[in-house]
């Protein structure tokens, strides 16, 4: 009977090092070791010689447990890594690895060979959508966490980023809700892994906010060293200092669920259906008593903190008890050892492809010498009796004068081929770097172009911006009077604190209050919903897709592009190749006034910047500009529900921020009344999710589309068709 394969899942943590050892028997997952084994020091602190920490903490795991014969499975830190989800067009799928490496040069903000990178796509076998997820890391930060393990000769055959194991634990343990997506939250120490499970979608987050915080925030504020603030946090229930402690940490509660409620809006924002029913909370940070009720009263989620694993079981003699008191901690170990079992959703491996084929090289070399051995017996024979044969021969002197013709003719030939060959590998990389570059600088120059123009033509976008900051202001400045207040009620003497306080709200609240003032539709801004672009060898094509169809739909950017045929589009004299460029956005003024002030200088300035580039040109004299109509505007259902949330803004594309809505930021709810309507009829139509009290039901939505030639991409061909998109 075949010996049934093991699988340990390492997780070295900045705390400690987490070990978990999974076997399959007769079909089901069990845990056969665990171990856990603490830093003497955070590996994150100033002094903390973190090579040598890891080291002590492998060589007193590796004195208890024997790890040969077993599969090794490393976990890697989200914030080391990148990772990015592109929405494919409708193409073959062998096409799809050429689209995914032009998206990964395009999207990983490093030199490509600099990095490791695997990619993976998702798709809902009920959409005909494919979303493909490329994951990279640095080369040299790979190389760092192996050699915490080459170092003891061993030899790691799976490397996965730990947001991706906490996806694959989540998929097979069963840890999603019956309906909408699933947030994960992983509270590390100095960190927080954020994943979504939404259908066969997946999308990640690390946010710098972990257990260090709430300590640190005790530190500050009882001037405690670091040990004895963490003690003092693990003691706060007990402690008759609760309701101090609590009070203490309370900002950092207030920032944590700040920062997961962006992550949900800025993800709700792309997937616009999407309705988040469960938040899965892991980690050691978990334990903070009251972090699980606090966060499920502010994001209005269920909030479910792990207690116990659903389809994995203990094997007997391991010390159970023990193992499901720690299983908030064991869930990145978990996820990393289901892949060496060959159980995981996520299948990519971060191990560098030489170490891999070094290895399969070793592995092989024994079976190559016994076929070696083969072969000389069996040559053995034949080689002799040719020799044999030869000695018969008599050396005559044509023998000598034939065999020294054939050997000039053989070294003519030889340097033939030297000759024919010189400059053919020079040649290759010199073709494959240039494909490296092939529309590098196509997508910076169009932001530049287009969302420059934006800033131009846009003169209020400016005043949103400053909005959004008052309204985080407003936030911070709430939270801050409250607790001055209670501490006031208690020790006394935070009068002009709070009086210096309650003056900066005062005059955050004047500046909201001034913004608002001024009529929605007299304000000159713009918000971006998509700004797309398609590859097309012939321009001519791409036209079909500018006009807005009979029933007021955008066509899509691929249309026509599945039956033309990019090869004779590449050699037809007269074809363009290029891209068509499509920008969808709504502004606040109407639709005359949007003609007026803000389209049509947009379209005269983007012309006048894309003349400045000498790589690219506009196929037409200006870009076209569609009014979408009434039924179009606000795409999406008619109501915007609980989770809508608005167009980014030009110029806060980068922030991903949602400001955390408090109660006197919300609508006032409109009660049906028997007649029909609504009790409260004055209330907007559809209510902007910035501006509450405003209506963006007679916003001007619009979409222009510009047709960019290629003039020169340093290729002395034309490459297939790829695009690009970005939201």
């Amino acid at each position: 009977m075949a010996k049934a394969k093991s699988v340990w899942g390492i997780d070295i943590g900045q705390c400690a090092l987490k070990a978990l050892k999974i076997g399959e028997v007769e079909g089901e997952i069990q845990v056969q070791a665990f171990e856990t084994i603490e830093h003497p020091k955070i590996l994150s602190q100033p002094d903390a010689d973190r090579r040598e920490l890891v080291r002590q903490a492998l060589e007193q795991f590796l004195a208890t447990h024997n790890v040969k014969g077993s599969i090794l499975c490393v976990g890697v830190p989200g914030q080391i890594s990148f990772t990015k989800f592109v929405k494919l067009p409708p193409v073959e799928t062998k096409r799809i690895p050429d689209i995914v490496r032009f998206e990964a040069e395009q999207q990983i903000p490093f030199p490509i060979d600099e990095v490791i990178w695997q990619w993976q796509t998702f798709q809902d076998p009920d959409s005909p959508d494919v979303e493909v997820g490329i994951f990279a890391m640095k080369r040299g930060d790979i190389y760092d966490t192996l050699d915490h393990f080459t170092d003891l000769n061993l030899n790691v055959d799976r490397v996965q980023m730990a947001p991706l194991a906490l996806y694959n634990y989540m998929m097979y343990d069963n840890q999603l809700a019956e309906e909408g997506a699933t947030l994960l939250a992983d509270v590390g120490a100095d960190k927080t892994d954020l994943v979504v499970a939404d259908n066969q979608k997946l999308w990640i987050r690390t946010i710098q906010i972990g257990g260090n915080n709430f300590t640190e925030a005790l530190v500050k504020a009882f001037k405690l060293s670091f040990a004895k603030a963490e003690k003092l946090k693990r003691t706060a229930v007990t402690s008759k200092y609760a309701k101090q402690i609590f009070q203490a940490m309370r900002p950092v509660f207030a920032d944590l669920v700040q920062e997961i409620q962006r992550s949900i809006g800025f993800y709700t924002t792309t997937h616009r259906d999407t309705r988040f029913k469960r938040l899965v909370g892991l980690g050691n940070g978990f334990r903070l008593p009251g972090l699980e009720r606090f966060l499920e009263q502010n994001l209005n989620i269920q909030v479910a903190r792990v207690d116990s694993y659903n389809n994995l079981s203990v094997a007997a003699g391991v010390n159970a008890p023990a193992f499901n008191e720690n299983v908030l901690s064991y869930a990145v170990a978990y996820g990393l050892a289901l892949q060496g079992v060959d159980r995981s959703a996520v299948r990519t491996n971060m191990l560098p492809l030489e170490i891999s084929r070094r290895r399969q090289w070793r592995a092989k070399q024994p079976w190559f010498a016994a076929a070696a051995a083969v072969v000389l017996a069996a040559l053995a024979g034949p080689i002799y009796r040719s020799y044999a044969d030869l000695g018969v021969l008599e050396n005559t002197t044509q023998l000598e004068k034939a065999r020294a013709q054939v050997q000039k003719m053989e070294a003519n030939v030889n340097e033939f081929r030297t000759y024919v060959g010189k400059g053919d590998q020079d040649r290759k990389q010199i073709d494959e770097a240039q494909k490296l570059f092939a529309y590098r600088t196509f997508w910076p120059r169009l932001q530049d172009v287009i969302l420059g123009s934006l800033g131009e033509v846009a003169l209020n976008q400016g005043e949103l911006v400053n909005y959004a900051t008052w309204l985080e202001a407003k936030s911070a400045l709430a939270y801050q009077l409250q607790d001055l207040k209670i501490q006031n009620r208690e020790t006394k003497g935070k009068e002009q604190e709070i009086a210096q306080v309650q003056q900066q709200l005062n005059q955050i609240k004047a500046n909201i209050d001034n913004y608002s003032k001024v009529p929605r539709n007299k304000r000159r801004q713009v918000f971006v919903d998509s700004l797309e672009s398609m590859y097309y060898p012939d321009l001519a094509v791409a036209r079909l897709n500018v006009t807005v169809t009979a029933t007021g739909a955008l066509p899509s950017l691929t249309a026509g592009l599945a039956t033309h045929s990019p090869t004779a589009a590449a050699g037809a004299s007269s074809a363009k190749r290029g891209f068509l460029v499509r920008l969808v956005g709504r502004t606040t003024v109407s639709q005359r006034d949007a003609m007026a002030e803000i389209l049509s200088p947009l379209q005269k300035r983007t012309a006048e910047l894309f003349k400045e580039s000498p790589e690219f040109r506009l196929l037409d004299e200006w870009p076209t500009v569609t009014i979408l109509p009434s039924s179009e505007r606000g795409s999406g259902s008619s109501s915007p529900g609980r989770g809508a949330v608005p167009s980014i803004p030009m110029g806060m594309e980068g922030m991903e921020m949602m400001p955390m809505p408090g109660p006197d930021m919300m609508p006032a709810p409109m009660v049906p009344s028997p007649g029909g309507t609504t009790a409260k009829d004055v209330g907007p139509v559809r209510p902007d999710p910035l501006l509450p009290t405003e209506d963006m039901v007679n916003d001007t939505r619009f979409a222009m589309h510009w047709l960019v030639v290629v003039e020169s991409d340093g290729l002395q061909v034309a490459p297939p068709a790829k695009s690009s998109t970005s939201r």
